[in-house]
């Protein structure tokens, strides 16, 4: 049919918008069509669309999904999940979740945070993204500290009330991994309410480093994940599973630290 099918949690994402716009501009070049599914999160806007999608003999799915959707992973549609792992084996694409948390940890110690914390609305079911906390939490014991962690199921209704609930239980906290940039970013604005200076009373790392539009990234301190080949990446599976090719080992991709104006500079000796 010369169509492959994305299904995304949300449009409004950034870091989703931009995986689906890589995604456009490689299919476009193999003059394939595309469909997208932005279920806003609604497990059963999801499940209809890949209803839809399989009845009408699409190529392949890639999902980025957190709804259960193991059905559509045992049938025969080649299919490539993002971030996501499976009871099944079935290919993935990832990026080194665990190792940019061990990075944040990193920088934020050597930037003089002393009561670290992490922040994360996390989705019901497993992924990969899950290790960023674990990284984290290891590198800081390495060196010799704890961490704060405060999670909540999604989705979250009111941040204002999600973020007093961190900051009520963790007053001294001075270096903060946040879940996602665009968590980040409504971070930024609820301290600027309080009156609490970033970086100097506290420095915040996001995670994705995402792009406002196009050779525009954010002034977000972040751990930057690779977009762009995650986006090659999962296409080049998908059409190998087109082609009759086994599924292999997940794709595990790099990330790296991304200095912004949410962190200070290393302190002079």
């Amino acid at each position: 049919s010369n169509t492959i099918a994305v299904s995304v949690p949300s449009i409004w994402h950034p870091f989703f918008s931009e995986f689906v716009f890589h995604i456009e501009s490689h299919l476009r070049k193999k003059n394939t069509r595309l469909l997208i599914s932005s279920n806003n999160t609604d497990a059963y806007a999801e499940l209809e669309f890949l209803d839809m999608i399989r009845q009408n003999k699409v190529d392949g799915i890639i999902a980025l999904t957190y709804n259960n959707i193991e059905k559509y992973v045992s049938s025969n549609i080649p299919f490539v999940s993002i971030d996501r792992y499976f009871s099944e084996k079935v290919a993935y694409v990832t990026s080194d979740n665990y190792h940019g948390g061990e990075i944040a940890a990193e920088e934020l110690i050597k930037r003089g945070c002393k009561n670290l914390g992490y922040i994360a609305a996390i989705a019901p079911q497993k992924n990969d993204t899950l290790s960023r906390k674990d990284g984290f939490v290891d590198m800081a014991r390495i060196h010799g500290y704890k961490v704060a962690i405060y999670q909540k199921p999604e989705p979250i209704l009111n941040y204002e009330r999600f973020f007093d609930g961190f900051f009520s239980l963790n007053q001294n906290c001075d270096g903060l991994l946040v879940m996602n940039d665009q968590t980040a970013l409504l971070l930024l604005s609820y301290l600027d309410k309080k009156g609490i200076r970033v970086p100097e009373d506290i420095q915040i790392i996001g995670y994705d480093g995402f792009q406002y539009f196009e050779g525009l990234e954010t002034s977000i301190t972040s751990i930057k994940q690779p977009i762009e080949e995650m986006a090659q990446a999962a296409l080049d599976l998908l059409f190998d599973l087109i082609n009759g090719a086994d599924i292999g080992d997940p794709v595990v991709l790099p990330v790296h630290f991304k200095n912004g104006k949410t962190t200070k500079p290393y302190p002079t000796m």
